[in-house]
């Protein structure tokens, strides 16, 4: 069994229900998707490629047979469509033919992007970019195929091949990048799990649809209704450009509301832009309204990476500069700090404190690490209590921390790291354990290097320890 089918398989998906009610779905979306149809075999938006591409994206393989069995279903209700006689054969060929050009090449894409997701370091906002680049090539993959299959069955339009790729590839693509995610949202809803898409999946579910998404979507719905009016009161291609000012609520929205209020808007700012073409008639403007679809969600999903990716950058520098278990500083940062120090020539003393938990192996051994890892915290909430503002307390390793005391002379450093001690000694964590600790301080000398400042401060804790534990040396 391949990874994608035991990832399927422990998710309890695709069982034959489910999987007939996926077919279902497509088949349904292949008959909405016929609505925005303006040349034979091509539409302003094409729903059924979004869903079979999200499926094959979410779900792996074992949708495939499924996705035949619904494009198959296409394919009889297109020729019913077309009023086209031909033998069961051939139609059984044509179905194969046109199954296996259009699900073929959305499985490459799809199954590329699952690789690229498998990448370490490819968080959401890279997967974002790059199911917009596949979006395209496999969008372009599936047109010549599926075109190249209706022309082998003598199933073009008076088009002629040329412009029904044109359109059925805008047509793809912008179902695509409008429909996609949405589809692929809602079947990770459905999922329990996928480690495949776990952050996709927790910001699924973290995402709400707050009240203010209402307002904000609305003001979307009539911005639509009200731009098409006005291209079929003054039929313009001026007036048809007016659809892009939708862009600016769009972007409005994504930048304040969650991922998944995106995905719904875009769905249903799309949805209406192809009943109202239908509806008023508008289909010597088609190539614009199909090609302001595919630009705001192409702009939108862009506009939702780069906040992604900002989060997940604040995330990285918070893991940089800080300890995850104490809050401290991280010793990179410290030694950040201590190099920008460098760089400004002060007179004014610095002292470097190295504080180490006594006899905390011990402590470990005995109460077990959770309560090791509860001394460590305390310690380093003890020692930020006693440090001014412009001081750096910084885990530089296992039970030992670093304090970096700018401007601050040997008598000063000393006070303050006794009095870090005594507040230490009242200090129980568990079972009343009693926790202290041991201080080395050096106060860097003119032109002294950070190893040798670093290393006097180190011998100066190692005297702590001999002479005792407990005090500053």
């Amino acid at each position: 069994m391949t990874e994608d089918s035991m990832a399927a398989s422990a998710a309890g998906w695709p069982r034959w229900t489910k999987g007939l009610a996926l077919a279902i779905a497509w088949v349904g979306l292949w008959g909405l998707g016929h609505i925005g149809e303006f040349a034979t075999h091509a539409s302003l938006w094409y729903p059924p490629a979004a869903l079979t591409f999200a499926s094959l994206a979410v779900l792996g393989p074992r949708v495939i047979p499924y996705l035949v069995l619904a494009s198959f279903g296409g394919t009889l209700w297109s020729l019913s469509i077309y009023q086209v006689d031909m033998h069961w054969t051939r139609v059984v060929a044509f179905g194969l033919a046109n199954a296996i050009a259009h699900i073929g090449c959305y499985a490459l894409g799809a199954f590329v992007l699952r690789r690229f997701a498998r990448q370490p370091g490819h968080r959401l906002p890279n997967q974002i970019i790059a199911f917009l680049l596949i979006a395209t090539l496999s969008s372009a993959l599936a047109t010549i195929g599926v075109v190249t299959t209706l022309a082998a069955f003598d199933q073009l339009g008076p088009e002629g091949p040329w412009t029904t790729a044109l359109v059925f590839w805008i047509g793809d693509f912008a179902a695509l990048v409008v429909l996609g995610p949405l589809f692929a949202a809602v079947l990770l809803r459905l999922l329990r799990h996928n480690e495949l898409w776990a952050q996709a999946h927790a910001v699924l579910r973290g995402g709400r649809l707050r009240d203010a998404f209402g307002y904000k979507l609305l003001f979307n719905v009539v911005l639509v209704i009200a731009v098409m009016l006005i291209a079929d009161r003054v039929p313009s291609y001026e007036s048809a450009f007016l659809i892009f000012f939708v862009l600016i609520p769009q972007l409005w929205l994504t930048y304040t509301e969650s991922p998944m209020a995106t995905t719904v808007s875009l769905a249903v700012v799309s949805f209406l832009v192809v009943v109202l073409l239908w509806l008023l008639e508008l289909t010597q403007f088609v190539y614009v309204y199909q090609l302001a679809i595919a630009i705001i969600a192409t702009t939108a999903y862009f506009g939702l990476a780069i906040p992604l990716l900002e989060a997940a950058n604040r995330q990285l520098r918070q893991r940089l500069m800080f300890d995850p278990l104490t809050g401290a500083a991280s010793r990179e940062y410290l030694l950040e700090k201590i190099e920008r120090a460098e760089r400004v020539e002060s007179e004014s003393a610095s002292a470097l404190a190295i504080v180490d938990i006594d006899r905390f192996k011990a402590i470990n051994d005995t109460h077990g690490h959770r309560l090791g890892d509860q001394a460590l915290i305390a310690v380093a909430e003890t020692l930020r209590a006693h440090v001014r503002g412009g001081d750096v307390v910084a885990r530089f390793g296992g039970d030992e921390f670093m304090i970096m005391l700018p401007g601050c002379d040997h008598d000063r450093a000393s006070r303050r790291m006794q009095a870090a001690l005594r507040a230490l000694r009242d200090v129980r964590v568990g079972d009343d354990v009693r926790l202290t600790a041991s201080v080395g301080i050096a106060i860097r000398g003119p032109d002294e290097s950070f190893d040798r400042w670093f290393a006097r401060a180190d011998e100066a804790l190692y005297r702590a320890k001999q002479a005792g534990r407990d005090r500053v040396v």
